[in-house]
């Protein structure tokens, strides 16, 4: 469903970038763990195709049309209903790393979503302004029923498994060599809660029209090629990382999300029967790319890096019973699937490792990041801080 699903750019990208491409090297040492925690939090209003704060505009036509559950008898309005939305997110997530030897890495990824809060705006332009007062006074029932103002929801993501692989050259952890080159592979499981099946309950209003989905509801496998190169002068390290990820989907069948825009049903039952109570989805290929360089500031103590980061996906694929409902899910006036993103990354790292400066036993680092948009076509334009811990475990 469009209303549930276009947040999920957002976990999308702050997930893989400012998580996995965030790290300060990209394997550990063998026998080696690193665990992970970051906290964050988002906010942000979706950006349409167009560049405006809206989630595009959908053309609205019923003559003589009826329906007792919203009160309607031979109505007929007309017009173009804009959608306005915004987000706040709270993210924990928990990655846990391994160094099966000093070649290969292993992760596993689990993000845990305290909050997420959308909240829509409409406005609705009648196309005969003698009908504006009925005419509003039914969009506002439709919506009333099928999008609520505010949808909040938390619970777990979809979880990541992954390994990375040291292609060329030597980690930068080795303190040996100029540079190194890395192949990684990972899993994104369809973990989190899905959309729950429409269910007829004699005019009732169903649960599934207040609930919000965390994840795409299809298994993604993510391609990365990835590279640092590294130098030490002065007593510090300079470092320079880049990667490359492309994310490809398995087709999913998923419930169908019931409303009344893209098919001319107000009816929930009736829009059922037209499209259908399951669909085929496929979410469109993701290409991401990423440049950064780190610097230390202190030497062994704060390090400073900033990257820019680079999305692009192509179009979602719907099948259902109405091909209609599955051009308007794909894209519509100032509305697409297919996405477009650019932003700046700034994180300052604090580092607890060297063995003869560390305080305590435990090596960690914490980590304070901001994300900045600087261009976003259909996906939230966000403001991303998060807050991150990570302790480094020997075990031979």
């Amino acid at each position: 469903m469009l209303i549930n699903r276009i947040h999920i750019f957002l976990f999308s990208l702050f997930f893989a970038i400012s998580y996995v491409f965030g790290q300060t090297h990209f394997t550990v040492p063998q026998n080696v763990w690193r665990v992970s925690i970051f906290s964050s939090k988002a906010s942000g209003d979706w950006i349409g195709e167009n560049g405006a704060k809206e989630v595009g505009q959908d053309s609205i036509l019923f003559s003589d049309h009826s329906d007792a559950l919203f009160g309607l008898n031979s109505t007929t309005f007309q017009g173009t209903l804009t959608e306005l939305r915004k987000e706040n997110v709270s993210t924990l997530t928990s990655k846990i790393e391994y160094g099966f030897t000093d070649k290969t890495t292993v992760s596993l990824e689990v993000p845990y979503i305290r909050n997420l809060l959308v909240e829509r705006d409409w406005n609705w332009k009648p196309d005969f302004l003698d009908e504006a007062d009925s005419s509003q006074q039914t969009i506002n029932g439709l919506q009333d029923y099928y999008f609520s103002p505010r949808r909040q929801t938390f619970g777990f993501g979809d979880i990541s498994l992954g390994v990375k692989i040291l292609l060329m050259g030597r980690p930068a952890w080795s303190a040996k060599g100029l540079f190194s080159v890395y192949g990684g592979v990972m899993v994104q499981f369809p973990s989190s809660r899905p959309l729950s099946r429409y269910h007829s309950a004699d005019g009732s209003h169903s649960s599934q029209l207040e609930e919000v989905l965390l994840g795409p509801g299809a298994t993604l496998w993510k391609y990365s090629l990835s590279g640092e190169f590294y130098k030490k002068s002065w007593d510090r390290l300079f470092n320079i990382s880049w990667a490359a990820q492309i994310a490809n989907s398995s087709k999913a069948t998923l419930n169908t999300p019931i409303f009344f825009l893209g098919i001319s049903q107000t009816n929930p039952d009736s829009i059922a029967e037209h499209i259908g109570l399951t669909y085929l989805y496929k979410r469109g290929t993701e290409f991401r790319g990423m440049i950064s360089a780190t610097l230390d500031l202190w030497p062994e103590r704060i390090s400073l890096m900033g990257n820019q980061i680079w999305l692009f996906k192509r179009q979602d694929q719907f099948i259902s019973s109405n091909p209609g409902w599955d051009k308007r899910m794909t894209s519509h006036f100032g509305y697409d699937t297919e996405m477009i993103q650019i932003s700046q990354s700034f994180v300052l790292f604090l580092n607890n490792l060297d063995p003869l400066k560390k305080i305590g036993p435990i090596p960690f680092i914490v980590e304070i990041g901001t994300n900045l948009p600087i261009f976003t076509r259909n996906n939230y334009s966000d403001f991303h801080t998060w807050i991150g811990f990570t302790c480094y475990f020997q075990m031979w």
